[in-house]
């Protein structure tokens, strides 16, 4: 059945390469995504030959994922209110220069482990600042019914450039050095930026002033907040890639000083990971159809820690290369039955920063992660890091693995509703802070269920913007037969108040409309009122302006 509401089924997981944009930034990424995986080798090579340290190998990986943690939410928000083409054109821009310097770097002979792990962090800011942008654009290069299999083929694609990118970086390094590996990363970029420059986007239009930068990333930060489905993906995530990502951060240490493997062989078995990613990429329809997405995380999860238990105990080459490849199809079906669940269950005008959001919980983690194996690593050597991070697994499972997600088993219309929210009013755009009230007349013996029922009203509220939301009764206007309710929430400006309407998609109207029944004349009474904005601002405007 398809996942979308009302949608037939996918035409077949390469329906989506008919769309000409959608092929040409298809390939011109998987390009790009060879020459960062050229990049990684390059990066890991030269700094174990730099340094002996696990700690300093491992913050490589740091460094690329760390920018995440701390731009995360900020590039959604840049994404959902700036033309995402021309965001995505500078930050392509941007690291093609960084490695390009990198690479000058190191012809000349001026690489340094700081300088390395400085470079390594540009292009982590970079990635960064355009990763939300991609995966926001794929529903406006595909109809919803492709949207699945779009998503499926850019994991595929990302995990075809994993398994063949090692294995170009492994002979580029071992064949020419370091410094070539980070020129051929610095020419891949031109592959997106042609595309992206030839690409006509057409431009959304409204009639509302677009969102503020700061007001747009306290959205999104409410969004989180109050989105429990949201919040149970991101933690799914959080959970799996703290504990499964340190076969990126530690394999180098492994490879070059217990393996004692060459750069090519080690290029190889890091080709591994993204093979095994390949290779679940087209048994994962079936799996769907057969399992839920919550088994299937939990099998993949037990598969991971098997894999990662094993290198602990039996660190031979073959035993370790086919243990990554298992790693790579746990990593694979996880994170993209996370990506999925976020394409289909947030709607289009916060997926961004519902990305953003994303992009913290996976490249904090991964950051964070990598920096923590290492040091467990230096001090309690690899197998232990390798033993506990499996460990850490299997009780990350267990804790938050009755968490479920609902994505895929609710089916939710989240297209825009159509009607105007409310008359025109008088009030000016950019005034505020605006206090909503909406009065409820609510027959006595209904007055549990309509109470039930606000609830999911309060967390839509602040979901999509409010800044403080409040249920009244009104004893005095009440009778015996009625009470009368105030439903009361702030917005920090009329064209922000108007905005949330407009973020209203079909299920929330649903939602709405089950509550407003309950009122004796089937919707209840609107005002609006404007706060007076004095000379000296009041602590609620301090607080949320």
């Amino acid at each position: 059945m398809s996942i979308f509401k009302g949608e037939p089924e996918s035409r077949g997981p390469l329906a989506p390469l008919a769309s000409r944009v959608f092929f040409a930034i298809w390939v011109a990424a998987m390009a790009s995504n060879i020459g960062t995986q050229v990049q990684s080798v390059g990066e890991k090579w030269q700094m174990a030959h730099l340094t002996s340290s696990p700690l300093l190998v491992a913050l490589i990986e740091t460094g690329t994922t760390l920018p995440v943690l701390g731009l995360g939410l900020a590039a959604g928000a840049l994404a959902d209110i700036l033309d995402r083409r021309r965001l995505l054109l500078a930050t392509q821009v941007f690291m093609m220069l960084v490695a390009g310097s990198l690479a000058a770097l190191t012809f000349f002979g001026q690489v340094t482990p700081m300088r390395l792990l400085g470079m390594s962090l540009l292009i982590g800011i970079g990635s960064a600042l355009s990763m939300p942008a991609f995966q926001a654009i794929v529903p406006e290069l595909l109809p919803r019914r492709d949207l699945g299999a779009g998503v499926a083929l850019n994991s595929a694609g990302f995990n075809t450039s994993r398994a063949l990118g090692p294995a170009v970086g492994g002979f580029v390094v071992g064949l020419l050095g370091a410094g070539w590996a980070f020129l051929l990363n610095a020419v891949s970029f031109l592959a997106v930026v042609a595309v992206l420059v030839n690409w006509k986007r057409p431009v959304p239009t409204q009639d509302l002033p677009s969102e503020r930068f700061l007001g747009a990333m306290k959205v999104g930060f409410r969004y989180v907040r109050h989105s429990r489905p949201l919040q149970i993906i991101l933690l799914r995530a959080l959970g799996y890639t703290w504990f499964a990502g340190v076969i990126f951060s530690l394999l180098p240490v492994l490879a070059i000083h217990h393996l004692r493997l060459s750069s090519s062989a080690f290029g190889l078995l890091m080709g591994c990971v993204g093979a095994g990613a390949v290779s679940i990429t087209f048994l994962m329809p079936r799996l769907r159809e057969r399992f839920s997405a919550n088994q299937l995380l939990a099998g993949f999860s037990l598969l991971a820690m098997t894999a990662q238990l094993v290198i602990a105990f039996v660190p031979h080459t073959l035993t370790v290369a086919l243990c990554l490849f298992c790693a790579g199809m746990g990593w694979l079906a996880t994170l993209s039955t996370v990506n999925t669940a976020i394409q289909i269950s947030v709607p289009s005008w916060v997926k961004a920063r519902a990305f953003g959001a994303y992009q913290m919980a996976w490249g904090g983690s991964m950051a964070l992660g990598a920096a923590f194996w290492g040091a467990v690593a230096q001090r309690f050597g690899l197998a232990a890091a390798f033993a506990l991070s499996a460990a850490g697994l299997g009780l990350t499972l267990a804790v938050i693995g009755r968490w479920h997600i609902q994505a895929f088993e609710e089916e939710l219309d989240l297209d825009p509703h159509q009607d105007a929210p409310h008359q025109p009013s008088p009030i000016p755009l950019n005034a505020g802070p605006i206090l909503v009230q909406l009065e409820y007349r609510v027959p006595m013996e209904t007055r549990e269920a309509f109470l039930e029922a606000m609830g999911p009203v309060r967390r839509l509220r602040l979901r999509d913007g409010a800044m403080r939301w409040a249920l009244l009764e009104e004893p005095e206007k009440s009778d015996g037969q009625q009470i009368h309710f105030v439903e009361s929430y702030l917005s920090s400006s009329m064209g922000e108040h108007l905005r949330q309407h407009h973020r209203n998609t079909n299920a929330d109207r649903e939602l709405l409309a089950s509550a407003y029944r309950f009122d004796t004349q089937g919707r209840p009474e609107a005002r609006h009122m404007v706060a007076v904005q004095e000379e000296q601002p009041s602590l609620m405007q301090k607080i949320w302006h």
